[in-house]
C-alpha cells in the first residue's frame, strides 16, 4: 500500500536545511524516488493571523522527520464521505485523510534526485476543491512514479473558503498595501518564493519551475498568470479543467467587495462582527457551530455568503486591471502552457444517473450557456434522460471550445510562446461508467500516474495503466522542457492556427492528435458561441 510503502532504496538525499529548521524524508513505493512531508512554508493562520497575509515559518529545533502529511487548511473534512461520489472516489483511506487546523500552510515534496543541487525541473502542484476546500496529500496526487521521470514534485496548500478571500474595509485599513482578500493567493505565491530559496536542497532547479493545477487549482493558476507578484517564479503551467481556459474569469474590484463581503458577514451572524470578533472565534467553531439561521455549518454559510459575486478581487496589488488580461498582446510572453479538461466535466459535479430534464428546462439550459437559436439543430434529445445528460455534455463540450480558442487566440498574440491543448476523453472503469464517463477530476488519476492495483480504488485495467504512463510521460517532458514531446509517443503539435487547431484527444488508452471531436457539429455551434459571446475573431480562420 502507498500509504505504509516500506524502503525499497537508500535515502539519497538526506537531510535538507529549509526556511524554519532541518527536514529529512523518507521513502516512496517507488525505488530511489522519496517523499518529505508536512513542511511548513508559513506560520499559522489563526488568531490574529487569521486574514493577513502568510506569517513567516515557526522554527523548529533538530532535525524534523518528514514522513507525516501536514494538516490541511481549516475546512470540513468530513464533507465528502465514503458512500457518496467524490468519498468512494478519492478519501476513502484514511491514511490520506490528515485533519484539518489553521496550521495547514504546508506542502509536500516528491524528489528522485540523488544529491542537492542536481538541478532537475520542478512541478508546483495547486490542488482544486472550488477553493472551499482540498489538500495537497490527496491520494491522486501521489506523485512517486511522475516524480520518477526525472522531475521534483511539489504539492502545496493554501487557505480555503472565507479564510482564503476575505476583503472588509477593516482590513484593508490594517494593510500596508491598504488591501484584503486574496490572501489564498498570497499563500501560493509564499509558497513559490519557498520553493524559489529552497528546492535546491532537494535536487530541484528554482529557474525551471511549472506551476500546475486543476479545477480550481487550474483558475489559481491562471491567476497566478495574471499576477504581478508571482512574475518570475515561475516558469510555464498546466491548466487541467479551468473552465474558462485564458478567457476573462470572474473578478470583483476590492472596494465592491468589501461592501459585499461586510453585509454577508452581518447576515451570517445575525449582527455585525468586528475584525477583533473574528479573529477570536474558536478554529473548531467554524466547523462545529452553526449560522445565526441555526441550521447552516459556519464554515459553509460564511463561504457561500462570502461567494458571491467572485472570489478574486482586483485590488492593485495582487491583480491590476491590466495584469488580469491573458489575452492582451505579449501578456504570456515568455510562458509555456499545457491546457484542457475531460469530455464529461459535469456529471460528478451536478449529475445523478437517474436525473431528467423537460423540454422547457433544457430549452432553458441551453439559453443559459448562451447558444442562439442553432442549438436546436445540433442537441436534439429524444428523451428527459437524454435531455438531462446531453446539457451536461454540452456544458464541456463549450468548456472545450474555450480551452482551444483562447489557446489559439494567445499563441497568435505571443511572439515566444508555446501551447499545447488537450481534450480527456477517457472514461475510468466501473462506478457507472456509462453515465459519469470522462467525470471532473479522473484525468488526476493518469496524469499523476497514481492509480495501483489497490483496495478500493477503480479495478484498472491495462488501457488505464497504458494511459497513464502516456499521460504521465507527456506531463514530465513539458514540466522539463515546455515541450510535451518525446521518445515513443505520439507527436502532439502546439494548438495554432499553423496546425488548423489541433489538440491531443486521450480516449480508450491512446493519445491521437485531432482537429475536432467526433461532434463536429457541436464543435462549430460552441466555437462559435465562444467567440461570440468573447467577442473574438476566429484565430484558425483565414490563416
Amino acid at each position: 500500500m502507498i500509504s505504509q510503502a516500506q524502503g525499497l532504496a537508500a535515502n539519497s538525499i538526506g537531510t535538507v536545511s529549509v526556511e524554519g529548521g532541518k527536514v529529512s524524508g523518507v521513502e516512496t513505493d517507488v525505488s530511489g524516488v522519496e517523499v518529505f512531508k508536512g513542511i511548513p512554508f508559513a506560520g499559522p493562520t489563526g488568531g490574529e493571523n487569521r486574514f493577513k497575509p502568510p506569517q513567516p515559518v515557526v522554527k523548529w529545533d533538530g532535525v524534523k522527520k518528514a514522513d507525516t502529511w501536514g494538516d490541511q487548511v481549516l475546512q470540513d473534512i468530513h464533507g465528502n464521505p465514503t458512500g457518496q461520489f467524490w468519498g468512494d472516489e478519492f478519501y476513502f483511506d484514511p491514511a490520506f485523510l490528515p485533519k484539518a487546523s489553521e496550521n495547514g500552510l504546508n506542502l509536500n515534496v516528491w524528489t528522485p534526485a540523488n544529491r542537492k543541487g542536481e538541478k532537475l525541473p520542478v512541478y508546483v502542484w495547486i490542488h482544486g476543491g472550488g477553493n472551499h476546500h482540498g489538500y495537497g496529500s490527496e491520494m491522486e496526487f501521489y506523485a512517486s512514479k511522475l516524480a520518477a521521470k526525472g522531475i521534483v514534485v511539489v504539492a502545496i496548500q493554501y487557505r480555503t473558503g472565507v479564510p482564503g478571500f476575505l476583503a472588509l474595509p477593516e482590513l484593508s485599513a490594517e494593510s500596508p498595501n491598504k488591501v484584503s482578500g486574496n490572501y489564498a493567493m498570497l499563500d501560493q505565491i509564499t509558497a513559490l518564493k519557498w520553493v524559489r530559496d529552497n528546492i535546491a536542497g532537494f535536487g530541484g532547479d528554482p529557474k525551471n519551475v511549472t506551476i500546475g493545477g486543476q479545477s480550481a487549482g487550474a483558475r489559481n493558476s491562471t491567476m497566478l498568470l495574471r499576477s504581478p507578484l508571482a512574475k518570475g517564479l515561475f516558469h510555464r503551467a498546466v491548466i487541467e479543467s479551468g473552465f474558462t481556459g485564458l478567457l476573462p474569469s470572474p473578478m470583483t474590484p476590492l472596494a465592491d467587495r468589501e461592501k459585499q463581503n461586510a453585509k454577508a458577514i452581518e447576515q451570517v451572524f445575525g449582527k455585525p462582527m468586528s475584525l477583533a470578533d473574528l479573529r477570536a472565534i474558536p478554529t473548531d467553531d467554524f466547523i462545529s457551530k452553526t449560522a445565526a439561521d441555526g441550521k447552516t455549518q459556519l464554515y459553509e454559510a460564511l463561504h457561500k455568503a462570502a461567494n458571491i459575486p467572485a472570489q478574486h478581487a482586483i485590488d492593485g496589488y495582487v491583480f491590476t486591471d491590466k495584469s488580469v488580461d491573458l489575452l492582451r498582446p505579449h501578456a504570456l510572453d515568455g510562458i509555456d502552457i499545457m491546457m484542457g479538461g475531460t469530455s464529461d466535466e459535469y456529471t460528478s459535479l451536478m449529475g445523478g444517473p437517474d436525473k431528467t430534464m423537460t423540454d422547457a428546462e433544457f430549452a432553458e439550459a441551453m439559453g443559459k450557456l448562451g447558444y442562439d437559436e442553432a442549438w436546436k439543430q445540433v442537441y436534439r434529445p429524444s428523451n428527459p434522460l437524454e435531455a438531462y445528460r446531453m446539457s451536461l455534455r454540452a456544458k464541456s463540450d463549450y468548456n472545450l471550445q474555450a480551452y482551444l480558442v483562447s489557446a489559439e487566440t494567445a499563441k497568435k498574440r505571443n511572439k515566444d510562446f508555446n501551447i499545447y491543448a488537450y481534450y480527456f476523453n477517457n472514461a475510468p472503469p466501473g462506478r457507472n461508467s456509462e453515465f459519469y464517463g470522462s467525470f471532473h477530476s479522473s484525468d488526476l488519476w493518469y496524469f499523476f500516474n497514481s492509480l495501483r492495483n489497490k483496495e478500493s480504488q477503480r479495478f484498472w485495467t491495462g488501457a488505464d495503466f497504458r494511459m497513464a504512463e502516456t499521460m504521465s510521460s507527456y506531463l514530465a517532458n513539458f514540466v522539463k522542457t515546455g515541450n510535451p514531446n518525446g521518445k515513443g509517443l505520439t507527436k502532439w503539435p502546439q494548438a495554432s492556427a499553423a496546425n488548423d487547431g489541433s489538440f491531443m484527444r486521450f480516449h480508450d488508452g491512446y493519445a491521437t492528435v485531432v482537429t475536432g471531436t467526433p461532434y463536429p457539429e457541436r464543435d462549430k455551434l460552441n466555437r462559435d458561441t465562444i467567440l461570440r459571446v468573447n467577442k473574438l475573431k476566429d484565430p484558425v480562420a483565414g490563416k
